[in-house]
This record gives C-alpha cells, sequence and structure tokens, in this order.
C-alpha cells in the first residue's frame, strides 16, 4: 500500500513540475503547436561617436596618433578613449553620447587641441557626428504626456529637431548628432546614428 502511494505521489509530482517549467505543458509534443520564431530585430547602432570635427573614419586612423590631447581639452568630459575590444579604433577618440554627449561647445576646444590634424576645425552648424533618430512608439509625448527635452534643450534649437504640425518631436535637417537629446530623452526613445562614413 505503501508503495503504490509513493508511486502515485511521484507521478503527480511529474506531471505538476511539467506543467509548471517554462515552455511545458501537460499536452504531448505531437498536439502542441509550435511557437513561431521571434521577429528578428534590427542590428543595434553603434554606441559611439567620434568627435567633432572628425574625418572619414578610415583617414582618422590613419591620422589618429591616440594621444588623448582632444579629449583633455573637452570641459565636459564627452570624448573618451575606445578600449581593446574595439580593434583598430582602440584608443582613439570617441563620444557616447548615453553618457555624455556632445554640448557642441561654439569654440569646439577639442578640435584646435588636436596635434594631427584627424579633427579639422569647422562651424558648429556644418559639424557632422551623426544624426538622432526617434522612436516615436517610445516617445512619451506620443503617449499624451507632456515632455519637451529633447527640443528646448536642442544646443543648435529647432534647426535640429522641432514639434512637428501634429506636435511630435521630428529631427530636422540641421541635426549634427551631437547626442544631447538622446542623453536627455527620460524615454530613452532617441537614438544616434553615426555618421555613414565612420
Amino acid at each position: 500500500m505503501e508503495l503504490n502511494r509513493r508511486k502515485f505521489f511521484t507521478h503527480f509530482g511529474r506531471v505538476l513540475a511539467s506543467n509548471l517549467l517554462p515552455g511545458k505543458s501537460g499536452a504531448s509534443a505531437s498536439s502542441t503547436k509550435a511557437k513561431p520564431s521571434p521577429p528578428e530585430q534590427a542590428p543595434s547602432l553603434r554606441p559611439w561617436l567620434r568627435p567633432p570635427g572628425a574625418l572619414a573614419e578610415p583617414d582618422f586612423l590613419e591620422k589618429c596618433t591616440r594621444c588623448t590631447d582632444c579629449a583633455e581639452a573637452c570641459p565636459y568630459d564627452s570624448i573618451r578613449r575606445l578600449g581593446p575590444e574595439f580593434g583598430p579604433a582602440a584608443g582613439t577618440p570617441a563620444i557616447i553620447p548615453t553618457e555624455s554627449p556632445c554640448y557642441l561647445c561654439q569654440d569646439t576646444p577639442c578640435i584646435p587641441a588636436c596635434p594631427d590634424g584627424a579633427l579639422v576645425m569647422l562651424p558648429v552648424a556644418q559639424v557632422s557626428i551623426g544624426t538622432a533618430l526617434i522612436d516615436l512608439n517610445a516617445c512619451y509625448v506620443s503617449q499624451g504626456q507632456r515632455c519637451n527635452y529633447c527640443v528646448k534643450r536642442c544646443p543648435l534649437g529647432q534647426s535640429a529637431i522641432a514639434f512637428d504640425p501634429n506636435g511630435l518631436p521630428s529631427i530636422e535637417d540641421g541635426c549634427v548628432g551631437c547626442g544631447v537629446c538622446a542623453y536627455l530623452c527620460p524615454a530613452d526613445a532617441i537614438v544616434i546614428s553615426p555618421r555613414t562614413d565612420v
């Protein structure tokens, strides 16, 4: 009698466990439908950008001597050296906008600090670091909440980002990809697409 009870509870426990484990069910494998594969995700953007005035990437890598003078000249500590995991780019200066964006200083002290010619002087409005991209599905404004950080705090103003006729933030032609909007966005709805020649 004790043996039968033991078998009963052992079998009951196994059935219960199989129903509780993720991806398991009491139905046999032949009666369960195959789960559809999750949709492919778009490749994530490279998380770092080059400083203002950077040459096209092949020329930049050739000219940059990894001296860190541009990083030392940045008043916001926005420029840092890339680690060894970045291969040929290791040791070169980069900006990670979600940690500390480029604030587009009017005198761009990082550029004249470069002794190698890897960064060239440009007016701030002509700087090309990247382009901001907004996920309106994640944006608080599209969900009916009030938010204007990206538009109000952009160093270039409405030439770079503005509210469209529907009241939603829109990236304009003047965006240079400094990353301030991505850094400030409380919904993490903005990413910076790096320059295509980098």
